[in-house]
This record gives C-alpha cells, sequence and structure tokens, in this order.
C-alpha cells in the first residue's frame, strides 16, 4: 500500500500519539504536537483517506481516530525508526547479569527481571529446550562390577543421569574408552545433528562395547528429546495490568484466562522467526482472545543453536520502537551469558 509523505506523516503521528495517550487523536492534536506544515482542516482531509484505506478508524463517536491493525503493520514495517536502550540501560543490563549466580534457573529469572524493569509489558520467555540442546559431556562412572551411571550434560545446563547394566568382564579402562569415543564424536552436536555416518564411525570403533553402547544412545536419545513441551516463565503482569485498557475487568479476566495456559504461549512464542525480531499485530497472532494484543519476540541461542524465546505482550498500542530494541538487546546479552563456557 502507496501512502505519499503527507499521509505516512499523519498516519505516524496518530500512531505514537495514541501510543502515549491511549486516547482518539483529533486533527487539530496533530497538528499542534506534530507541526507537519499544515491545518487542521488538510489533516482531516489525510485522516479521512487514512479511514478509507482501513489504516485508521473511529471509536465509536469520538472525533478522533486510532491506529487499526493494518495501520500498526503499516507503521512497524514502513514507519518506525529504530531505537537503541540507552548507555545507562545497556550498563545497569549488563551489571545485572554479571553478579547474579550461574545457575540457568538464576538467568532465566534474572532475564524476565530485567526487561520487567524496561518495559511497561508482559515478559514471556521459554525455557532451553532440550530437543535443540547440543551435547557438552556424557561421563560413564563405574559402581559396581555389573552396573555404571551414565550422566549426559547438555549445553543448556541440563543434567540427566541414568543406570545401565554392564556385560561381564567390562572393565573401569573400556567405560573410559566408550566415554572418550563418545565424547569425540558428539560433543557440539544436537540429537538430530548425530548423523548416520557419525553413528557407523562409532559403532565401529566400538564394536566390543555393542551393549553397552545401545543403551547409552537410548539415554542420549531419551535426555535431548524429552520435556519438549518447554515451560513458559512470566514476568511483568502488574505491569501490563497499569494499562489503561485493562480497567474493564472484562479485558483483565479475559487477558489472565489465556496466560495461565502454558500451551497456549507456547505456541505463541513458538510462530517466532529465527533470524530477527518478529512482530505480529492483533489477529496475526493467530489466536482469537489474544486478537486485541501484540506480540514482540525472538529466539534466544547457545553457541549459535537456537534453544529458547523471550517475548513481550501487550496492547495493540504498544511502542513498538521501544519493544524491539529491548527485546533485540536483551536476546544478543542472554545468547552471550549462555553461550560461555564460565557458565558451566
Amino acid at each position: 500500500m502507496g501512502l505519499n509523505i503527507r499521509k505516512q506523516q499523519v498516519l505516524e503521528a496518530i500512531v505514537e500519539s495514541h501510543i502515549i495517550t491511549a486516547e482518539p487523536v483529533s486533527s487539530r492534536s496533530v497538528a499542534r504536537k506534530y507541526r507537519l506544515g499544515v491545518s487542521p482542516a488538510t489533516i482531516r482531509n489525510e485522516m479521512s483517506d487514512l479511514e478509507e484505506l482501513g489504516l485508521i478508524e473511529q471509536p465509536h463517536t469520538s472525533a478522533g481516530r486510532i491506529p487499526s491493525q493494518p495501520g500498526y503493520r503499516y507503521y512497524v514495517d514502513r514507519l518506525m525508526k529504530k531505537r537503541f536502550l540507552t548507555p545507562r540501560e545497556e550498563k545497569i543490563v549488563h551489571a545485572i547479569f554479571a553478579r547474579k549466580a550461574k545457575a540457568l534457573a538464576n538467568i532465566i529469572q534474572c532475564t524476565i527481571n530485567t526487561v520487567t524493569q524496561l518495559t511497561d509489558y508482559l515478559v514471556m520467555l521459554s525455557g532451553p529446550q532440550l530437543e535443540n540442546a547440543a551435547l557438552r559431556k556424557i561421563k560413564a562412572l563405574p559402581l559396581t562390577p555389573k552396573k555404571a551411571l551414565v550422566v549426559i550434560m547438555t549445553e543448556t545446563g541440563w543434567v540427566e543421569s541414568k543406570m545401565v547394566d554392564l556385560p561381564s568382564g567390562m572393565t573401569e579402562a573400556d567405560l573410559a574408552h566408550i566415554e572418550d569415543v563418545l565424547n569425540t564424536y558428539f560433543r557440539g552436536l544436537t540429537f538430530p545433528q548425530i548423523s548416520r555416518t557419525i553413528l557407523h564411525s562409532v559403532y565401529d570403533e566400538l564394536i566390543k562395547q555393542r551393549l553397552v553402547l545401545d543403551r547409552i544412545m537410548e539415554i542420549v536419545e531419551a535426555v535431548l528429546q524429552e520435556n519438549t513441551d518447554t515451560a513458559v516463565y512470566l514476568g511483568g503482569v502488574h505491569n501490563i495490568l497499569k494499562q489503561p485498557e485493562y480497567s474493564d475487568i472484562v479485558k483483565v479476566r479475559n487477558l489472565m484466562s489465556f496466560i495461565e495456559e502454558d500451551a497456549i504461549l507456547r505456541a505463541i512464542l513458538n510462530k517466532t522467526g529465527p533470524e530477527e525480531v518478529t512482530v505480529r499485530i492483533g489477529r496475526e497472532i493467530n489466536y482469537d482472545p489474544a486478537a486485541g494484543y501484540s506480540v514482540v519476540s525472538a529466539v534466544y541461542s547457545i553457541r549459535g543453536n537456537a534453544v529458547g524465546t523471550i517475548g513481550l505482550l501487550g496492547p495493540m498500542r504498544m511502542d513498538y520502537a521501544r519493544a524491539v530494541a529491548v527485546i533485540e538487546y536483551i536476546t544478543d546479552i542472554l545468547s552471550e551469558v549462555l553461550s560461555k563456557d564460565a557458565f558451566f
């Protein structure tokens, strides 16, 4: 949809004014605040054209206009100016992460608390998904002549241990050899990346330990593929309830009805694109109860492997430029922190 410069300026003014005030925007308000160099009458004409194009709409009998869903989409795609955190905010983020303990749960909570301080929206974070997690280390520890403990650690910090039965005559040296071979071939790979070629090489090298190896591979597969319904962590509910839209108790109930459902929040977060910040507005979320909201989200990674998603949910009137800047920066910091060897 092509708009001339003046229509773009008027639409930009309406969106940004409505983001700040949550009120319908009049032509007089646009003329007074944004100094476009034209009269309120000319702005009214432009607003009429924008309304015909479906980019703004008139709520009830108000003299002002508010952006429609397509209007917000046009703004985000073509008019929104890129914004960044201030140096002071960046310093605060780095300081918070630096002083937190290195346990994964603390990092997740730290991330949510930080984003909650930086925005007025609901923060959603899906924990690292094991199916996308790379293997970090496999340990095979002999306990008795007939049993060993297999310990598997992934790059996300997940640790799983299982007992395996040992065939008669297997020595500690045999277990150590299995451990060395598996770590040599598998370290840094997700389970889907462990190809048949690699498996053949491992089995060729460990032909005498085939029974134990089969059991260990079952454990590896179970660890990396279990718990695909990853928990979604929330923060900032009190923030979003401060927004003027939620003075209506019906809207509050509507919000609470779906943010209490992990499966729904996971589905919303899972639609995030892999490369950059994703902005979905209103019905683009593809969930009817969320039609009045917007979601800004991005994936975070560990050493290049996408393992989880962080997002903001707010009213369609959300400050998109600010939300994108926060999510972009926090995603980079979180990925950096999780990718450091020292984290583990």
